[in-house]
């Protein structure tokens, strides 16, 4: 089906642009074109729910726009209804109501009137859109102090785990496992035991249909999912943190640290270890040197999470950081 500026025929499908959209009718005669409401810029304030099929006049119709006419190619022209029973039937819906952008929709109207097929292939652009939109998810769960260690998949990161001789460091990485496989099926619908993992040679692990990042520390696990590359960190906030001021801060960094009052100190190290390290993972590359990372040469999300008396900082490298959604306390390991 192409477009042009013809002179419309009975039962035409019609179409005029209305913004950065078309509206579609149904073309009967220059004093009656049938529609699913009127066009978007001449229905301002009317909500859905009022919007109906109906019949006005060509002018009405084109509201100072240029008037475009379908021209069925050879298998479509087979298809189609034909003019009269696409004016009936037209003329039958005068006054029903259920409009959707998404699923019925002036062009569904017009479509199902014409070839007898409801679609739309401006819905079908703004589903793909929303497809196509970036997401960055991040995810926080609480790791108990007792937890019952089962077997994960993949049977590589179960024997990982089982091989970790510190308990407590045993117990964060099952649960960021854990909270993974939730993060995967919550925002992809992901079956973990359906995907493919693999433990690259800097100790990370990756599949090749999604992105994902996972970070642990006492307390709290993080995971971030996403449909680009992402990095997440988060740290307990410790006064160790002051030890790694010479590792940490860049030159223009520690000017930045040495001007704060005391009691900003720790805020600001907990926010800039977050960060570079959530942007070191977000490279996959090897060797995490945080004394060469300009972090404002990167997009950031960071967040100071409290929770049972502890402050936490949390840091999630994407490109998008507007996208972030964050779930905190979920209930993960059941």
């Amino acid at each position: 089906m192409k477009w042009e500026l013809n002179e419309p025929k009975k039962g035409d499908m019609i179409r005029v642009r209305a913004g950065s959209i078309y509206h579609y009718g149904v073309y009967v005669s220059d004093s009656e074109v049938i529609q699913f409401g009127l066009a978007p810029n001449a229905r301002l304030n009317v909500k859905d729910c009022d919007i109906e099929v109906l019949s006005t006049d060509i002018d009405t119709f084109l509201n100072g726009e240029f008037l475009e006419v379908a021209v069925l190619d050879r298998k479509e022209t087979k298809m189609r209804i034909p003019p009269e029973k696409t004016v009936e039937a037209a003329r039958a819906r005068i006054g029903e109501k259920g409009y959707n952008i998404l699923r019925n929709n002036c062009e569904h109207f017009a479509n199902e009137c014409v070839m007898g097929l409801k679609k739309s292939s401006q819905a079908d652009d703004v589903r793909e859109f929303f497809r196509n939109l970036p997401i960055v998810d991040v995810y926080l769960g609480v790791i108990p102090e007792k937890v019952k260690i089962s077997s994960v998949y993949p049977k590589e990161r179960a024997k990982e785990i089982k091989a970790c001789s510190n308990d407590r460091v045993k117990r964060e990485k099952y649960c960021a496992w854990k909270l993974l496989e939730y993060a995967l099926n919550r925002t992809f619908g992901a079956k973990i035991k359906e995907l493919e993992f693999i433990k690259g040679e800097n100790g990370r692990w990756s599949t090749p249909t999604h992105h994902f990042s996972i970070s642990h520390t006492d307390g709290m696990v993080a995971v971030s999912v996403s449909r680009a590359m992402v990095g997440v960190d988060i740290e307990k906030e410790s006064d160790k943190l002051l030890s790694v001021v010479p590792r940490l801060l860049t030159q223009d960094e520690l000017l930045e640290y040495e001007k704060l009052e005391q009691e900003s100190k720790l805020s600001y190290l907990g926010t800039k270890w977050t960060q570079k390290e959530s942007i070191f993972k977000s490279l996959d590359e090897k060797g995490f040197i945080p004394h060469k990372i300009e972090v404002k040469e990167y997009e950031t999300y960071t967040r100071e999470i409290e929770t049972e008396g502890n402050k936490y900082y949390l840091s999630v490298a994407t490109q998008t950081p507007e996208r972030v959604r964050l779930y905190t306390n979920v209930e993960y390991l059941k």
